[in-house]
């Protein structure tokens, strides 16, 4: 061996690729793990059952027991080598260690690898250490007993298995997974690590990555590689004692050469990125958190400087929930500083598909929660991987108590690289956050020299500042960093060739970015993801699900406020806070950026499933109580009202009719049994049968109201829908009802309104025409518009009656329903691909027929053979009143890698087509000018996309589809697809969906078209409510006015209403606390460090204590006073609108309410500035910008 004490450089004139091959052999696993560094990191180790004995309990099925249960059953004896199955169960151990004499003063520590994921539990029930078994760099199997061990010492614990892996049971791929894996107990052992050679490992890593990287390019890098074989040449089995000392030796003098002061600075931060449900479902991740978390408490413990940042407040709910003892303990690390609470968000959301309301509370149940358990609102929005980001974030993290974002999936792009690393991105209104985006390209990195070269290299922004913040740890599956990540940190935190890496609060970083924010270039509106695009149309139930569930709750909240403003004090009426709460909790959940997109395995829908079903089943019940408030109040009438479903997607929706037997629960496609009217019992009856109108858009409309459960022999009833035969295994769906519907004409009913309908208001409609001409061809006509379907069921004309312009051109069609192949490349779930579009089948296998010719409704239908094993029926509708031609469709799916599109062709010359988006639309070109361009070719877009010239367009209108595309003239929407992998069923079902065409002869943005699609998603309800319901009691018959209305501004949507949120009590741990009564404003202070245990406290600035000072008060002891004693304020209403057009407007905001005063705020309801009220007038005038969102609190006298 070499006994050189200097790099002898002449010794080592010999070929460099060879030497970097012996020296991975020196320190990987290989063929030489046998003899190299790493057959010598242990002492000692044993697992005779003398030291280890192992017992264990299997429960019955997939149940995942409590500690507290699983402690109480029987165990039997186990050992290495038994298997563990099948996916998805748990296991349960009891483990007994005796120390072995020889490992007296020694650190001891317990490995135990069962080839899935697990976790350490000490007898008294508290989760101490996440481990992960298997092979690679995800294992994590250690747990230190001790760190001064006594000869015969013992100890008594519990592993819990999960019997899945880091990414589930997809065997480390992103396929379906095995639903009958088993796991083998590798390892159950103790031993004492030789820390010197771990230690020596980490750094001997360092030094070989370093010579690899950096390379001839810098004479540091050829000195790494000469250091490194000088400590492999000193390295000698057989004189350890002396030989590690002696290369940790060499390895320090070269590791301590210091940096020049000017070189990159790099930020880093502990991370693990819990997927809140994908490769596995939500119980796991309740799991998945639970360990994840044990493991960085601990490092914490061992690592003084070491600093981890963990977003999405429902886990942190979970752990709060179901590990009271290991949440206690992330509060004392986040007191401390080194456990970062960070987002602000309730999960780590997709930004493309939820409405703008939903993104909304997301940041309010995200930084609520974290105010109240942590006392912290976090300034940086923490996103690290979704699919593409919404142009109007900007401004909702801005008014949510954030300034700053940060992601780095956009480094994913297939087409394009985005131009920038740290920006102002600008969102539609103007507003501006800094964001970074780590060049690193990773949110899981494993603290490796490449990855921290990748900081300086990828960095496009050095000219304006020499920083970088870098992600570090396991992450998906969660886990977080390991110790050796960490101890590499520390080798590479300050040495030349390196840049300089500190650990370091993210926010520390933002902030020293704020000071030069001036020299940062910008970015205006969306970050669209280049990667992806199928995530906008697979699992089509799920998105319709979730559009649905926004609108409901809409409904919900609007009736529920209107019923607590027109209460009055002898009503029992209560607003159902709480209730609502832990709805929109279920809907936030579920927009999870796994979830929502379609990415998961199928045992994530099917938990979705059950929550969106829960949602629409207590929102119809929060919306029947309300309105029976509304309608009918008096506990003697009360009685006789009954729950009916409330389906927005129906044109009809909610009944509430009585409790005769006559009336059952339409289920729809979410289920439940169909018992239909029977009508001849409901006859006698009928002139005791109201009939209400819910109109939830704040302006007047008119529509066709479908009202089941009413008569047809009452006189409200225009027409009879004939039953409809439905694809469905149920014999019915949303779209077709196997027996008759009655039709009601409403008539100019007031925005915002619950508004009952007389006979003697109604005006005979003016008639709809469907009839099939002789040549074949199917006419849909009325007032408005004519048109012309071919014998495919394809639109071949579209009039506008009043200009006469056909919007259809010659030779070319709409509605053509397509069929395309869509392999992707890799990602079967995620991903369309641009050459999906080559490949093509228009489906002209159909039967069409006329069958409503009016006079308020006429339809025709179309049967189609779409692809090789699925069908298609589609409604083509026209109703009296509407200019609006709307599909109902219905498709019974079966296809493999295909996907369903429809299409049309307009008459219209336009470079950009329109798209909404949250609170407002952004325009996208029709071209491909550019490979930006040309990256567009799928993308997003919510209740309608537009195309438009100067005075004229035509908008598509959907109630649940987001995948779209323009190119040229033809405008694209795609309905389904049929993808493998995660989920092998995703989508293999019957879909309902509604699409509509609405043509107009003026310019975009035209106000008209924005409403005109917010109606087609929230549709007229109609109510059937017994006689004698006390209308002369009720505002909204006797006035027949909106509640809340905007004037003198078209393009401003009043889009919320509902009752301000209660105030937060803050989190105790203590049952005997200090009452304290105050806004958060008084509690968020800056921390001030204790002098015992360097936790923060806050000053709160309260002058009514006995002393007349200012309190130091710690949040451990803080809490509400009781409920008595907090007056809630009922008289208030929150009313949420944004400007749609992309122009200023003044609005007035008017009410049939008394108005006291009126306050602007921020999204999470914080007052900041009262609006003037109008001279001479009733009414506030409301300043409002181009797509700005706004938040009033109305007070109420």
């Amino acid at each position: 061996m070499s006994d050189n004490s200097e790099f002898n450089h002449t010794y080592l004139q010999k070929h460099q690729g060879i030497t970097k091959e012996r020296l991975r052999n020196f320190m990987k696993q290989s063929f030489w793990s046998d003899i190299n560094l790493l057959s010598v990191l242990w002492k000692k180790e044993t697992s005779d059952p003398e030291y280890v004995s192992l017992e264990v309990w299997s429960p019955k099925g997939l149940d995942r027991p409590t500690f507290e249960h699983a402690v109480k059953q029987t165990y039997k004896p186990t050992k290495v080598g038994e298997s563990f199955g099948p996916s998805w169960s748990t296991h349960w151990f009891k483990v007994r260690v005796t120390i072995p004499a020889d490992y007296a003063g020694e650190q001891v520590i317990f490995q135990f690898d069962p080839d899935c994921e697990g976790m350490v539990w000490t007898t008294e029930g508290h989760p101490v250490q996440g481990l992960t078994g298997g092979g690679g760099d995800n294992r994590r199997v250690e747990y230190i007993l001790t760190e001064n061990a006594s000869a015969g010492e013992k100890f008594h614990f519990y592993v819990e298995i999960a019997c899945n892996g880091l990414f589930g049971n997809g065997n480390g791929l992103i396929k379906a997974p095995d639903e009958n894996k088993y796991f083998s107990l590798l390892k159950a052992s103790v031993g004492v690590k030789r820390q010197d050679a771990w230690h020596l490992l980490q750094e001997v890593m360092v030094i070989v990555d370093m010579a690899h990287h950096i390379g001839n390019e810098n004479p540091r890098g050829i000195n790494a590689l000469y250091a490194a074989n000088e400590i492999a040449n000193v390295f000698d089995r057989d004189n350890l004692e002396h030989s590690i000392p002696a290369a940790r030796k060499i390895a320090k003098k070269f590791l301590s050469a210091e940096p020049a002061k000017s070189t990159h600075q790099i930020s880093a931060i502990g991370n693990c990125h819990i997927d809140t449900a994908w490769l596995w479902m939500y119980d796991e991740t309740k799991r998945k958190t639970a360990r994840s978390f044990a493991s960085q408490l601990n490092l914490m413990d061992r690592y003084p400087e070491y600093i981890f940042a963990a977003s999405q407040a429902q886990q942190f709910e979970w752990l709060e929930q179901n590990y009271p003892h290991l949440f206690k303990r992330v509060r004392k690390y986040a007191r401390k500083g080194q456990f970062v609470v960070i987002g602000g968000t309730w999960v780590e959301m997709d930004c493309n598909l939820p409405s703008g309301e939903s993104l909304v509370r997301q940041f309010m149940l995200g930084q609520r929660y974290f105010m109240q358990k942590f006392d912290t609102l976090s300034k940086i929005f923490w996103l690290p991987d979704t699919f593409g980001y919404a142009a109007q974030i900007p401004q909702i993290v801005k008014k949510s108590g954030g300034k700053y974002f940060f992601t780095q999936k956009l480094s994913w792009n297939n087409i394009n690289t985005f131009p920038n690393t740290t920006f102002k991105w600008v969102g539609l209104d103007g507003s501006s956050i800094i964001t970074h985006m780590a060049p690193a390209n990773t949110y899981t990195g494993n603290a490796q020299v490449e990855e921290i070269a990748r900081c300086v290299k990828n960095h496009k922004d050095l000219s304006s500042h020499n920083t970088s913040l870098y992600l570090y740890g396991l992450g998906d599956g969660g886990g977080g960093p390991q110790d050796s990540m960490i101890e590499r940190i520390r080798s590479m935190s300050n040495t030349d060739g390196l840049p300089m890496i500190k650990h370091r609060d993210p926010i520390e970083f933002y902030d020293d970015l704020a000071k030069n924010a001036r020299s940062l270039p910008s970015w205006h509106g969306e970050l669209y993801f280049e990667l992806h695009r199928g995530t906008y149309t697979t699992q089509p139930l799920t998105k319709k699900y979730n559009r649905m569930c926004e609108v409901l709750l809409r409904t919900a909240e609007l009736l529920a406020t209107l019923a607590s403003s027109t209460s009055n004090t002898l009503s029992d009426y209560k607003y159902p806070h709480e209730e609502l709460l832990r709805l929109w909790k279920l809907v936030c959940l579920n927009q999870f950026h796994d979830v929502i997109p379609g990415s998961s395995i199928e045992h994530v829908y099917r938990d979705s499933d059950a929550f969106y079903e829960d949602v629409i089943k207590s929102a119809h019940e929060i919306c029947r109580q309300a309105l029976v408030q509304i309608t009918c109040p008096d506990d003697a009438l009360y009685k006789h009202i009954d729950e009916r479903t409330l389906d927005s997607k129906n044109s009809g929706g909610l009944d509430i009719s009585s409790k005769n037997g006559c009336v059952g629960t339409l289920g729809g496609v979410f289920g439940g049994n169909l018992e239909l009217v029977d009508e001849n019992a409901l006859s006698v009856n009928s002139k005791l049968q109201d009939v209400f109108v819910v109109n939830s858009c704040a302006w007047k409309r008119s529509g066709i109201v479908r009202v089941y459960g009413l008569s047809a022999k009452h006189p409200l009833v225009k027409q009879v829908l004939k039953p409809r035969k439905s694809l469905s295994p149920l014999g019915y769906s949303d779209v077709a009802v196997p027996k008759d519907t009655c039709l009601v004409v409403a008539n100019e009913i007031p925005g915002m309104s619950v508004t009952a309908i007389e006979n003697t208001k109604q005006n005979g409609p003016i008639p709809v025409s469907a009839y099939r001409t002789s040549n074949g061809f199917y006419i849909l006509e009325n007032l408005y518009i004519t048109a012309k379907f071919n014998k495919f069921g394809h639109l071949v004309s579209l009039v506008d009656r009043k200009s006469g312009r056909n919007f259809v051109p010659k030779d070319e069609e709409g509605n053509r329903l397509v069929i395309y192949e869509d392999i992707p490349l890799f990602w079967d779930g995620w991903d369309v691909e641009i050459y999906h579009s080559e490949k093509y089948k228009v489906c002209e296998d159909v039967e069409i027929e006329v069958c409503e010719e009016g006079p308020v409704v006429g339809s025709i239908l179309i049967k189609v053979k779409v692809g090789e094993k699925s069908k298609l029926q589609q409604w083509i509708s026209l109703s009296s009143t509407s200019s609006v031609l709307e599909f109902e469709t219905e498709v019974d799916w079966k296809e493999s890698h295909k996907m369903l599109k429809a299409e049309f062709n307009w008459d219209i010359k336009a470079e950009n087509a329109s798209y909404e988006t949250q609170f407002g639309y952004i325009s996208r070109p029709t071209h491909r000018n550019t490979s930006w361009d040309l990256a567009k070719f799928e993308v997003c877009g919510h209740k309608f996309v537009d195309l438009s010239e100067y005075g004229a367009g035509v908008s598509v209108f959907n109630d649940c589809k987001y995948g779209h595309s323009c190119l040229g003239n033809k405008m694209t929407m795609s309905l389904l697809r049929s993808s493998k992998a995660p989920d092998a069923n995703a989508d293999m079902k019957v879909h309902t969906f509604r699409y509509g065409v609405y043509v107009h002869t003026t310019s975009f943005p035209d106000p008209k078209v924005i409403k005109k699609a917010y109606g087609f998603n929230n549709q007229l309800l109609g109510i059937i409510v017994g006689g004698n319901s006390c209308l002369e009691k009720k505002m909204i018959k006797s006035n027949n006015k909106s509640v809340f209305k905007i004037e003198n501004a078209s393009n401003v949507i009043l889009d919320t209403v509902k009752l301000p949120e209660r105030k937060l009590k803050p989190y105790s741990e203590n049952e005997n606390q200090t009452n304290l009564v105050g806004s958060w404003k008084d509690f968020i202070r800056s921390p001030k460090r204790s002098n015992e245990g360097n936790e923060k406290t806050f000053e709160i600035n309260k002058n009514n204590n006995e002393q007349g000072q200012n309190q130091i008060v710690d949040f451990d002891t803080l809490e509400y006073e009781n409920e008595e004693k907090v007056e809630w304020e009922k008289k208030k209403v929150v009313l949420r609108m944004y400007e749609s057009c992309g122009g200023h407007a003044i609005a007035e905001l008017v009410s049939l309410l008394k108005i006291k005063k009126v306050v602007k705020s921020d999204l999470l309801e914080n007052e900041l500035e009262s609006i003037e009220k109008g001279q001479n007038s009733d009414s506030f005038k409301i300043s409002i910008k181009p797509f700005e969102i706004v938040t009033l609190i109305i007070y109420l006298e």
